[in-house]
């Protein structure tokens, strides 16, 4: 009698999960797919996965054994019922994670919150010390110590640290430009040399170069050039306040000055700004139009451009004296801040990544 009781429901009732006292049979499904596919296969229109809330992390849902499952011809509730009665055998927090092969609203829930959870920095005794956290590139356009660079580079910032000649030297944020991701800084140095600001935007197909300290000092403390040519006159997202350009761009540039043959600067570097993996020859600039704008808006003013071209010699002696490697200081509890966020364009020292 017993026997033939435990037909029936078996014939009813698919229960997908280690063996339970009603007698189920156990089946080795290690995915939802798998399973609905073995139960659509024979015949049940309503499946159910159930799984605790403890086995949920950032990654997907689930896996530490096999989560519970149910089927039933009859009805979904039905499959629910089986799912979380065989569940509650291995914890009592569970819930139904999918429905008929999709993914439920409360699983989606708790896996967002477990992935939140797990962007949340953890705490740590040295969160409140200052330390040297990520570099980028600025520029001399002023023989009172005035040096432009990108937003990005100082934002967040306790202080912001200019090397120059053996020394690091603290510069104060004068302005800032969020959109265009411009700044202009303030230090005490007075600069033997500075760039001139081109009063015109680069042509297509024009030679350029652009100077800074790509990969901050990992490679070398020597300032690095490379050139290329302008490939388009509108950067990311037809934004035609930036140019494109085909000279390599790395982490550290950011800030520096794309300059031509004169000397005068035609842009800011804007380090892998909207650049896809394994994309190449896809970097950016501000036009120099752009830092007028900027710089005229906040008092500041630029020495006339050159009119004729600088020998290589000089061009070389005007990038060495009046480029400049910048350190951004912050709170250890603020770089876990930054580096959790989903956009961020720092380039953070290594340690910290």
């Amino acid at each position: 009698m017993k026997k033939a009781i435990a037909i029936i429901v078996l014939g009813l009732l698919l229960v997908v999960n280690e063996t339970t006292s009603t007698g189920a049979q156990e089946f080795d499904f290690k995915t939802a797919k798998e399973f609905e596919q073995y139960a659509i296969s024979h015949g049940y229109p309503y499946t159910a996965r159930a799984q605790s809330r403890s086995w949920v992390n950032a990654n997907g849902l689930g896996v530490k054994g096999r989560p519970a499952s149910g089927a039933s011809r009859y009805s979904q509730q039905d499959a629910n019922g089986m799912a979380l009665s065989s569940c509650g055998t291995i914890s009592d927090d569970c819930f139904i994670s999918h429905m008929n092969g999709q993914l439920t609203q409360e699983a989606r829930k708790i896996l967002d919150e477990a992935k939140a959870e797990k962007k949340k920095p953890i705490k740590g005794p040295d969160d409140g010390k200052v330390v040297a956290a990520a570099s980028g590139t600025g520029f001399f356009v002023s023989r009172s110590g005035h040096i432009v660079t990108n937003h990005h580079v100082i934002e967040g910032c306790n202080a912001v640290k200019v090397s120059f000649k053996g020394d690091e030297i603290e510069a104060k944020v004068l302005a800032i430009d969020k959109m265009n991701d411009l700044a202009i800084i303030k230090s005490n140095i007075k600069p033997n040399k500075v760039y001139s600001v081109s009063r015109e935007d680069a042509a297509l197909l024009e030679d350029i170069i652009i100077a800074g300290f790509p990969l901050g000092k990992k490679v070398s403390s020597s300032i690095k050039t490379s050139k290329g040519s302008i490939t388009a006159l509108a950067g990311y997202g037809d934004n035609y306040s930036e140019f494109q350009t085909d000279a390599a761009l790395n982490s550290g540039n950011s800030g520096g000055p794309i300059l031509n043959q004169k000397g005068n600067v035609v842009g800011v570097a804007v380090a892998n700004f909207g650049k896809k993996e394994g994309v190449e020859s896809f970097n950016f600039g501000i036009k120099s139009s752009t830092l007028i704008t900027f710089a005229k808006a906040n008092k500041v003013t630029f020495e006339s451009p050159n009119y004729r071209d600088l020998s290589n010699k000089d061009l070389g002696n005007l990038i060495t004296e009046a480029t400049v490697y910048l350190e951004c200081w912050m709170t250890i509890a603020k770089i876990k801040q930054i580096i959790a966020q989903e956009e961020n364009r720092k380039a953070f020292f290594s340690e910290y990544e």
